[in-house]
């Protein structure tokens, strides 16, 4: 979650990249910033390497979002697979010769998805398989499709190409299908994210080491919701968490009836509500000296709430850590990654079993973290260094499971009723596999709820609407995360929930809590 203007904006944008606009409006590739450009990968033989389709050296009709600069932006998927002669090609260097699995995560219409097969190739020798067309209708819309067989690599050098072949239909009619309006009138043709290598050994060995460290997310589905608060980093940050009431807040958490609170931390600038020494090592003024999520944790824990927190890793990292992937000819994240290790442990350590987790919700992971190929393992583990029964939620949004680390689904559900997505999706092989379902949405909207004194949303659905969504969440053993917008400043003084939406929370509580 974001900010409402920037959320709303990249809500727009997430639904253009599903309808996967014409490849007219992006740039071959040429002279771009290094980051955008191709480069030789080396493979990690006992880990998952990501490297992102745009990454390749593309040919023919293939092009990619004309972007400059060092920004990881959403919008990166490759586009124009049109021919047999639309070629991609990754160099990568692989540390010994092994066999290696290959997924690819893309997306794209039925209808083409249908008529096309996929073809990776690597020193003459080929792997055709179908396209897999999705036989479900929730989330996730980009899919992974790990390839029936392994891709023998050389040690050293080695180029691995994909294309689609063997078109079925003629090109006039691959065009109409290409351009043909679904009822909300966008186009969508295939489209790919990106290419993930492992040798098969090493990934069964990361999803064993993956189940023996998941967390036991039972207490949410008999707590069965929970509350969602974006007390967001804005202005006079450092005076709204001084005069925070925490025994008003919590009086309100226990009104609705919620089992645990979601809070928000490092929400638009990067704040903390407390203290924390890896952020003072990089730029002192960003913390509190009050310790608001202790305070949080015990007056919630008086009434068996739990806490647990939101973080969005790239919150006001320009203003904490710099460019966050460093300029010149090779950009590198890796000091951005042992930020968030070094955070996450440190957070995990202080607050021990006492906090139910320091990542329940960590943002912006499908659409940006996971560009950069980040050590999902050793933030998982920092994660649980003080509380190993910590369920860490790494956003997907609309992609399939980002890492056998993530123990359950988080996807921003927006205003929307929580869809239920197909028991199937989390079996083994599934597109969730390693994740519990969950659901994530607000009644009013994510920020700040209020403007002079005015209530600017208002919930989305009656009484009874709201009932049967969390009767039904409850039935399906999922456990849901409503966001009611609160006011700047917590304060008895007025209410800082929208009263309204407080009185549908209670008839929630009676109807599905009966207290």
């Amino acid at each position: 979650m974001r900010n409402r203007s920037m959320l709303h904006y990249r809500f727009l944008l997430s639904i253009s990249l599903l309808a996967f606009l014409p490849v007219a409006g992006f740039a071959q590739q040429g002279d771009v910033h290094p980051y955008w450009a191709p480069k030789t990968w080396q493979l990690r033989p006992d880990d998952i390497t990501t490297i992102m389709g745009f990454r390749a050296e593309l040919r023919g009709n293939l092009a990619h979002a004309d972007r400059p600069t060092p920004t990881v932006v959403n919008d990166a998927f490759i586009r124009g697979f049109k021919t047999e002669k639309d070629v991609m090609t990754w160099e990568v260097n692989s540390p010994y010769e092994a066999n290696y699995s290959v997924a690819l995560l893309y997306a794209g219409r039925k209808e083409i998805l249908a008529q096309s097969t996929l073809e990776v190739s690597s020193r003459g020798k080929f792997i055709s398989e179908k396209v897999n067309v999705p036989n479900w209708d929730t989330r996730p819309h980009v899919q992974r499709h790990l390839l029936k067989k392994s891709l023998l690599l050389k040690k050293g050098a080695n180029t691995i190409s994909l294309r689609l072949v063997d078109f079925q239909g003629t090109r006039e009619e691959r065009d109409e299908l290409d351009n043909l309006k679904n009822p909300k009138g966008k186009t969508t043709p295939f489209a790919l994210w990106s290419i993930e290598l492992v040798r098969p050994e090493a990934l069964v060995a990361i999803k064993t080491r993956a189940k023996s460290m998941k967390a036991d997310v039972q207490w949410m589905v008999d707590g069965k919701y929970g509350l969602f608060v974006h007390f967001s980093s804005s202005a006079q940050y450092h005076d709204r968490v001084a005069t925070f009431d925490v025994d008003a807040f919590v009086e309100q958490v226990v009104e609705i009836g919620a089992s645990w609170v979601c809070f928000t931390c490092s929400h638009g600038a990067h704040y903390w509500p407390g203290p924390s020494k890896t952020i003072d090592e990089l730029k002192p003024g960003f913390t509190c000296e009050r310790d608001l999520i202790r305070e949080l944790i015990d007056a919630l824990a008086k009434h068996d709430i739990r806490l647990m927190l939101y973080y969005n890793p790239n919150s006001g990292m320009q203003e904490l850590y710099g460019n966050t992937y460093r300029n010149g000819a090779e950009p590198d994240p890796t000091g951005y990654f042992n930020f968030l290790e070094s955070h996450f442990r440190e957070v995990s350590l202080r607050y021990g079993e006492d906090l139910a987790t320091t990542a329940g919700y960590v943002d912006d992971c499908g659409w940006k973290v996971y560009q950069l190929d980040p050590p999902w393992e050793k933030l998982a583990k920092a994660v649980k260094a003080g509380n190993p029964n910590a369920p860490v939620g790494s956003s997907q949004n609309i992609f399939a499971n980002l890492t056998p680390f993530s123990d359950f689904v988080v996807s921003d559900g927006a205003g929307r009723e929580p869809e239920h997505q197909p028991g199937f999706l989390f079996e083994e092989g599934g597109q969730l596999e390693g994740q519990s379902p969950a659901a994530w949405f607000y009644m009013d909207g994510w920020g700040s709820g209020t403007r002079d004194g005015v209530w600017r949303g208002k919930p989305k659905f009656s009484a009874e609407k709201y009932i049967e969504i969390f009767q039904k969440a409850d039935e399906a053993n999922m456990p849901v995360t409503i966001n009611l917008a609160s006011s700047p400043y917590i304060a008895r003084t007025s209410p800082f929930f929208n009263p309204a939406c407080i009185e549908i929370m209670k008839q929630v509580r009676k109807a599905v809590k009966g207290d």
